[in-house]
């Protein structure tokens, strides 16, 4: 019988000294809700680029430690996209994020464009309703699929704010229909890659005129589908698929 995959937890840094693994009252509580005790094996991760497997000692729901026995350099794609996500349905965005996540993005920021669905927001904040579960759901979702690094997310931008953000660094695409096939936007095999993904309706032709102005790429997405989410995770399934292939 194939021996269990062990409890992945992603703890805060200072949880994490030489040998000795001591969990915090937030971290203890999310360890002990997830099943750990005494005696069981556990992988931690820092979010610093290592993973560490540890034997808990004890474990309460207040607090715990362990001991580290063995530390590697954690797993993650070499290719590191950034998704740039017009706002949807709240449901429909956190689909996205917990699916990207899945696939290896690296970090989010939401866009409010010209066809973005701008949620409610709270009464003294401005922002969305459900902003302060974004990380949360990163988090459970980086655990799920064994990353080595959780994704950040940002706050939303405006899209113009958010095009000057990219265009500071790589290769920035923006899926558009009438974008070009993706194979030829990544003949230079980019490291870094930033993608702009629509909400449903598409960018207005100002929005893409506005783009490529900025130097962005207008990329299709390799098939049509009228889930709100599929454009943009088609794209990045297909950056991976054609740039990390062995």
């Amino acid at each position: 019988m194939a021996e269990p995959t062990p409890l992945r937890l992603f703890v805060s840094p200072s949880s994490c000294a030489g040998n000795r693994l001591v969990l915090g009252a937030d971290d203890a509580a999310r360890a002990w809700q997830r099943g750990a005790r005494a005696g069981d094996t556990i992988v931690v991760l820092d979010n610093s680029g290592w993973e560490l497997t540890a034997v808990v000692e004890w474990a309460t729901p207040v607090g715990g430690e362990g001991r580290v026995v063995h530390r590697r350099l954690a797993v993650e794609r070499r290719t590191k996209v950034s998704l740039y996500q017009g706002l949807l349905h709240p449901s429909d965005f956190r689909r996205l994020l917990a699916r990207a996540t899945e696939l290896g993005v690296v970090s989010f920021t939401p866009v409010i464009a010209d066809a973005s669905l701008v949620p409610p927001t709270g009464d003294l904040t401005g922002t969305p309703d459900d902003e302060a579960a974004w990380a949360s759901l990163l988090r459970d979702a980086a655990e799920t699929a064994g990353r080595g690094r959780c994704p950040t997310i940002g706050p939303p931008m405006l899209l113009d704010h958010a095009l000057d953000h990219a265009t500071r660094g790589g290769l920035v695409l923006l899926v558009d229909p009438a974008g070009d096939r993706l194979a030829s936007a990544l003949a230079d095999r980019p490291f870094s890659i930033e993608v702009f993904s629509p909400s449903p309706g598409g960018f207005s032709a100002d929005e893409r005129t506005r783009a490529e102005a900025r130097g962005l790429r207008l990329v299709a997405p390799p098939a049509s589908r009228a889930d709100p989410i599929a454009a943009g995770l088609a794209v990045i399934g297909a950056i991976y698929g054609l740039l990390e292939q062995d």
